[in-house]
């Protein structure tokens, strides 16, 4: 089954509305999306079924995994009720780092998507995970979606960042063990 470049750019437009969440409380802005991918006879994007959604909150969670792949997975397989999410897309802003990527295979996703490469930590890109040979689970990959929109979208923030403009991050209360 082939999907629309319209398809794809339908939920990366979502990712990026869930990066610009992120910005706007101070976190690197990456969003991620999963969607459940279409039955071949409708392969319109409200056929899709979104199961996750997230944004960056390292800083707000004082988490180092609290990245939006992650929070993404962990709603999609609630809301599967399944940690295998065999029949899903995920997209995201910015491509996956080697934590995400391994999470990301060991989640099955069957497809993921993303807009801006990482030529300096890419999980697909630097480290091969995502076709590494000796992984049980290879996702199919697209890149390059809504790309110069994902990058005008990561250097804002940055510049933002340089200019003393981006909000500090909040933080929550997380009780000590």
């Amino acid at each position: 089954m082939t999907l629309s470049k319209s398809f794809h750019e339908y939920f990366m437009h979502m990712a990026m509305r869930e990066a610009a969440k992120a910005a706007a409380a101070g976190e690197v802005p990456t969003g991620c999306v999963i969607v459940r991918m279409p039955t071949a006879a409708d392969l319109l994007p409200a056929s899709a079924k979104l199961l996750g959604r997230a944004h960056n909150q390292t800083e707000l969670l004082k988490d180092p995994t609290a990245h939006a792949e992650m929070i993404a997975i962990t709603q999609a397989a609630a809301a599967a009720g399944d940690w295998r999410l065999d029949n899903t897309i995920l997209y995201v802003t910015k491509e996956p780092c080697p934590m995400c990527a391994g999470a990301i295979v060991l989640a099955r996703n069957t497809t993921v998507v993303y807009g801006l490469p990482d030529p300096k930590r890419g999980g697909n890109s630097v480290f091969n995970l995502f076709d590494h040979p000796g992984l049980n689970h290879r996702p199919t990959v697209i890149s390059g979606i809504l790309q110069d929109e994902c990058h005008e979208q990561f250097a804002a923030f940055f510049r933002a960042c340089r200019h003393g403009l981006v909000p500090k991050p909040a933080t929550a209360e997380i009780p000590p063990p």
